[in-house]
Formats: structure tokens, sequence, C-alpha cells
């Protein structure tokens, strides 16, 4: 084992070394890492020897070709990017504070509602808050649940079931599920019980896949079932286009169809089975900007 200085000194730690420090074990390599810096690999190494002659230990293994964390090395980098953490949250509690609330709000949305509730949560919004730009990232409900994690956004627009952990998660409505499809598949109003679906193709949403079946199986009816895909935009799209009917939280489905600006009918399922929770989510341990805490009252 290394020897370590145990000699009270005072040392200083240097935020700039604990970025390369921490760039170096999440990109594997110092190639890897000195490429996403952009700066040389000589230099970056410097500075790593440096930080651990300063904190009197070896933070990496060098027998290896991997740069392989020590003990004090995997100490190191939870501190690490638990100070990275403060430190940014702390410059953009500043810009936040000296830009009097505007800035930047970066959502997470899954793609579900991207074009539909998101987009009128963020009209309402900026109609008291004109100065405010957004940065959206969509995706499933896990990549964002992981965006939320890493601090890529301040908050997230997702659907139950998940796990919460650390994150603090208020849910925002419960969703029935809703068939839409062409004329020849559906009548024209009146909620639909799961047994009229029975011999219609259908397009499923992945995530809600087994809870469907499930649902059939319960009334005695095996599903034809045309087509599975992994987005619920995708889902409604083929349903507009007549492949069959599109089983889906009725927040997919825009309001323009709903009114009937669109060829697609759209019945609310009969059967209470079905239902999606709509959350936000948010981490508990970081510092929110005042727009990110406006937008969030501005709904619930």
């Amino acid at each position: 084992m290394p020897e370590t200085k145990v000699e009270n000194q005072d040392f200083r730690l240097d935020i700039r070394q604990l970025r390369f420090f921490t760039a170096i074990v999440d990109y594997g390599t110092m190639t890897a890492a000195g490429k996403a810096l952009h700066i040389s690999q000589p230099p970056l190494s410097a500075q790593i020897k440096l930080l651990e002659e300063e904190l009197g230990c070896t933070l990496f293994d060098r027998t290896t070709r991997k740069m392989e964390l020590t003990e004090a090395g995997r100490l190191l980098y939870q501190r690490a990017v638990a100070i990275l953490d403060q430190c940014s949250s702390a410059q953009n509690e500043m810009a936040d504070f000296l830009s009097g609330g505007t800035g930047t709000l970066r959502i997470g949305v899954i793609s579900s509602i991207a074009n539909t509730l998101c987009l009128e949560w963020m009209k309402k919004f900026t109609k008291t808050h004109p100065g405010l730009r957004f940065e959206l990232r969509e995706g499933n409900t896990f990549a964002m649940l992981e965006a939320v994690r890493a601090g890529e956004v301040e908050l997230a627009f997702v659907r139950k079931p998940f796990p919460q952990g650390e994150l603090e998660c208020r849910m925002l409505r419960r969703d029935t599920f809703c068939a839409a499809g062409v004329k020849k598949y559906l009548p024209k109003n009146g909620k639909l019980p799961v047994k009229k679906l029975e011999g219609c193709p259908l397009i499923l949403y992945r995530r809600w896949e087994d809870t469907i079946r499930n649902v059939f199986r319960e009334a005695g009816i095996r599903p034809q079932i045309f087509c599975v895909t992994d987005d619920a935009r995708t889902v409604t799209g083929m349903a507009e286009e007549g492949f069959g009917v599109a089983l889906v939280p009725g927040t997919v489905i825009p309001d323009k169809i709903r009114q009937g600006d669109k060829k697609l009918r759209v019945l609310e399922l009969k059967d209470p089975g079905i239902t999606s929770e709509l959350c936000v989510v948010t981490r508990k341990d970081v510092y929110h900007s005042s727009a990110a805490i406006q937008f969030l009252e501005s709904m619930i």
C-alpha cells in the first residue's frame, strides 16, 4: 500500500485539478479525458501529479493500462463530485440572482407529452416570464431520470412506475387511457369497453404493453397486436395512417386531434384498470433556480 503523508499541513484544493481528476475517472483514460477537456496529455498528467503531491497520496494505480483508482482515489472521487456539484450550484445561484430570475431553464420531458402538455405549460409560463429561455431534453422516463440525477436538467416530466430513490417526485395528474383510430375501427363517440376492441389490430407503446395485455386477459380477450414501438408519438402516427387502434394515455393525444381537426377518433377506455401517473421529479440535494421553482408552482 502506498505511503500517505500524515503530517498536519495546510494545502489547497484546486477546483481545476478536481475537474481534471474526475474527467479521467469518468472517461477511463488520460487520453480520452484530455480530448474531452481540450488539453494535451503531458500537462494533464502533470496536474494530477501535483494534486497527488498536494494531498500526499497516490490516486491512480499506474501498474495497469487503464487508470484504475486506488482506495484513496475512490474516496477523493466521491468528495470531488460533491464539491464540483456545489460549485456548479453556487455559480447557477449567482447567475440566477443577477439575472433577476431570467436565464435558461433546463427541462427533461418524456416524448409522450413533449408536443402536448409540456408546450401548454411553457406557453402559460412565458407570459409572466418573457425573458426566460428553455432547453428541452426528450427521451423515455428512465433516460429523463438519469438526466436529473446527472444534473443535466433541473426537473423532468416522467411517468410512473419507476424507482424513486433520492429524487423528489410530485404527481401532476392521473391519466386514463384512450383508444385512437380511424372510423373503420372505432364508433363516433362514447366510452369504449375493452371488449369492443376484440379483433382490432392494436398499436402499443412498449412501456404499457404488459399492463394492456393483463387488462385484456382479465376481460377474457386475446389482444391482436399489430405493432409495439418505443415512442408514443409513433403509436398515434401509425393509428392516423389506419394501421390499427393506438392505446395511449389521454395526454399523448394533442387537443387539435381531439377537437376533430384530424381523421382520428379518440375514445376514452371504459375499463379503469389502465391508468398512467404523470409526475415531475427533481433532485433533493441541489440548488434549484427561481425559474424552476416558479415553473413547478405554476403547475402544482
